[in-house]
C-alpha cells in the first residue's frame, strides 16, 4: 500500500517540477544588462527647462537625408536639350521686321512708295516727287498702319517720339535718310546711348577742331601697321650690330 502511494506522488509531482538553473550569477548578469529606467519628470519642470534653454546642448541636431524617393520629376539638367529646342523651333515667333539693313535711297524711296500704297486705300501715288506725299497725315489710323508698314520693310525702329513729330510720309524719309541711310544709326552703341557724335561738317568755325572717332577696325589695321615697322627697325639694328661686330672682330 505505502509504494502505490510513494510511486502516485511521485507521478503528480513530476507534472509542477520545472528545469532549475544551477548558475548563480545568472542573477547578477541580468541585473547588468537591464536598462536603466529613465525618471519621470513633472511637467513643470520640464517646461522650465525648456524655457530657460538648458536642455538645449541635450538634444541631439539630426538632418533629414533626402532620397530620389522623396522627389517626383526630373531635374531640369536631366532633360535632353534636343527636346527642348525642339519645341522652341515650333513656337511661331512674329517676326515682322525685315532682316535686310536699310543701304540706299532708291530702296527706301520704293518701300516709301509701296507702304503709301498698302495703308491708304483711297488715293495711290506713283513716285517720290507726287506731292500727296508732302500733305499731312489725314488720320492716326493711316499714320499708324504707314509707320508700321515702313518699320517692317527696313528693319528699323522709329520711336515714338519721332512718329509724333513727323507729320508727313515725306518726313519720315527725311529722317530716315538722315539717321539710317547716311550710317549715324550704326555708330549707336547700347553700352553708350547717350555718347554725343561729333564731326568737322557740324561747325563751320574755323577755331574748332574736331577729332574724328575712329572706328576699331581702323584702330587694328593701323597697330598691326606700327608693329610691323617696329619689327622691320629692330630686325635692321640687329644686322648692323651683327655686321659691326665681324669688322670689329
Amino acid at each position: 500500500m505505502l509504494p502505490n502511494r510513494i510511486a502516485s506522488c511521485g507521478a503528480k509531482r513530476s507534472l509542477h517540477v520545472s528545469t532549475s538553473n544551477k548558475d548563480f550569477m545568472s542573477w547578477f548578469k541580468k541585473k547588468q544588462t537591464a536598462k536603466p529606467s529613465v525618471p519621470i519628470k513633472k511637467t513643470e519642470e520640464v517646461i522650465n527647462e525648456v524655457e530657460s534653454g538648458a536642455r538645449g546642448a541635450e538634444v541631439p541636431l539630426s538632418r533629414l537625408k533626402l532620397t530620389e524617393d522623396f522627389f517626383i520629376g526630373k531635374n531640369a539638367s536631366d532633360l535632353d536639350r534636343r527636346e527642348r529646342q525642339s519645341r522652341i523651333n515650333e513656337i511661331p515667333f512674329n517676326v515682322w521686321r525685315s532682316s535686310e539693313k536699310l543701304n540706299s535711297s532708291d530702296a527706301l524711296d520704293n518701300i516709301l512708295i509701296e507702304s503709301y500704297n498698302s495703308t491708304h486705300s483711297r488715293s495711290q501715288v506713283t513716285g517720290i516727287a507726287d506731292e500727296k506725299l508732302a500733305l499731312p497725315f489725314t488720320d492716326l489710323a493711316f499714320k499708324f498702319h504707314f509707320s508700321k508698314a515702313i518699320q517692317s520693310a527696313t528693319g528699323t525702329l522709329i520711336t515714338d517720339y519721332q512718329i509724333t513729330r513727323l507729320q508727313t510720309p515725306i518726313a519720315f524719309r527725311d529722317y530716315l535718310l538722315k539717321e539710317v541711310v547716311s550710317g549715324k544709326l550704326a555708330k549707336f552703341k547700347d553700352s553708350e546711348p547717350n555718347a554725343i557724335e561729333l564731326a568737322k561738317g557740324n561747325y563751320s568755325s574755323d577755331s574748332i577742331h574736331v577729332v574724328e572717332d575712329v572706328r576699331p577696325h581702323e584702330r587694328k589695321k593701323r597697330l598691326s601697321k606700327i608693329l610691323s615697322e617696329v619689327e622691320a627697325l629692330e630686325r635692321e639694328a640687329a644686322r648692323q650690330a651683327v655686321e659691326e661686330a665681324r669688322q670689329a672682330a
